[in-house]
């Protein structure tokens, strides 16, 4: 790709987009000798860059080059605008920021194209005006994104991307999806809505079968069953050497979750963006600790097996039922983060709307459901045990 160019490519979940993003980081760089105050890589979380840390510092990108896109405008706010953040009921209001500072580089041309380049992770969910500011900020913008994966109602659409940056088609698609394994691909596509992008997506899939391990679905009778199962589920898999991510909706769910494994003397790690900007999470991603994250952290991550528990109407209330598609994608999302294997759970007569898929990927054979009810009584009534029942 030509360095002077805006450039957009596409590519589905696990295409590699995160990894082609820093290594063309470090091409550009290192052949054109950009400064590094010249340069940003921006990332959707502090989560995804402290994932990536080790091929940042293996590639030797210095650590305040990559970082997101609301803190890249906080300090160009606080530089060149006011020292006073704007605040709505006590919180910072970022979207007030990205507005203040796309009218200040209008009204100051001294103050625009001050970056070489700008390189943009899950572009799919920035805001229009993020790319106008983009435009105006640096000389050339490279802008990763997959249009399955938008998950914010607000980012752009591919086309808004393509106008603010001034270009009428994306230049390349990421066409290999080597992160997902056949079984986690097909139980992902189920949560595609459009069915020659869900055609796309499964053709592109470049990764070996290595395991007859299916997709389980565990419908618990209460809250207490669902987590006893799932600590089980958790040791079964760190047995294996397998580094395991929990997803789950809300973050007060990553709290309440980490304390009820804990309860059953089972240790999982946070991996929820830090409170203050510049500090780190308490969270490794060089150990094999399960890690635990919401659905919008754990975009841009990979786990070897995933699992998503309490799918219930309760826990995705802040989206409604009408949001049907914004449901699905999260879903893909999460589902997506595993390259051998997904658990998912929920609780009997609870139940997410979604469920009525995950009945047609298990009609289909894609997907074992467990129900734990059935699996009591027949544990009770002839002394089978959890080795004989088809995980």
């Amino acid at each position: 790709m030509a360095p002077d160019q805006n450039r957009v490519v596409f590519g589905v979940a696990g295409s590699g987009k995160t990894q082609v993003l820093i290594h063309r980081a470090d091409y550009l760089a290192r052949n054109y000798n950009v400064p590094r105050d010249k340069y940003r890589v921006f990332v959707f979380t502090n989560v995804i860059k402290e994932y990536i840390k080790s091929g940042i510092q293996f590639l030797g990108l210095p650590d305040y080059t990559v970082t997101t896109f609301d803190q890249w405008c906080n300090f160009v706010f606080k530089n060149e605008i006011s020292t006073n953040y704007p605040r709505i009921n006590g919180s910072i209001d970022f979207g007030k920021i990205r507005l203040s500072v796309l009218n200040h580089l209008k009204r100051n041309p001294s103050s625009q194209k001050t970056l070489e380049f700008a390189l943009v992770d899950e572009g799919q969910d920035l805001t229009p005006e993020a790319f106008e500011i983009l435009k105006l900020a640096a000389r050339h913008v490279t802008i990763f994104a997959d249009r399955m994966q938008q998950i914010f109602s607000e980012g752009a659409t591919e086309e808004q991307i393509l106008e603010k940056v001034g270009i009428r088609y994306e230049n390349a698609t990421l066409l290999g999806a080597y992160r997902n394994s056949p079984y986690i691909a097909q139980i992902a596509a189920y949560f595609i809505p459009d069915e020659i992008r869900q055609r796309q997506y499964l053709s592109q899939i470049s990764t070996r079968q290595m395991t007859n391990e299916r997709p389980l679905c565990f419908v618990a009778e209460n809250h207490d069953d669902e987590m006893d199962r799932m600590a089980e589920i958790i040791r079964e898999r760190q047995s294996m050497n397998e580094r395991v991510g929990i997803i789950v909706p809300k973050v007060k769910q990553v709290h309440g979750f980490a304390n009820y494994m804990q309860d059953r003397d089972v240790h999982i790690e946070k991996a929820i963006p830090p409170k203050y900007p510049g500090n780190t999470g308490n969270y490794d991603f060089g150990n094999l600790v399960p890690k635990i994250a919401t659905y919008h952290s754990a975009k841009g991550l990979t786990f070897d097996s995933v699992i998503l528990p309490k799918l219930i109407e309760k826990d995705f209330d802040d989206i409604s039922k009408q949001q049907s598609v914004l449901r699905m994608r999260l879903l893909f999302v999460g589902i997506a983060r595993a390259t051998k294997w997904v658990y998912l759970s929920t609780i009997r007569g609870r139940e997410l709307q979604e469920f009525s898929i995950i009945k047609e990927a298990a009609k289909n054979k894609h997907l074992v459901i467990h129900d734990g009810n059935v699996t009591a009584r027949r544990t009770k009534s002839r002394g089978d045990d959890f080795d004989d029942m088809p995980f």
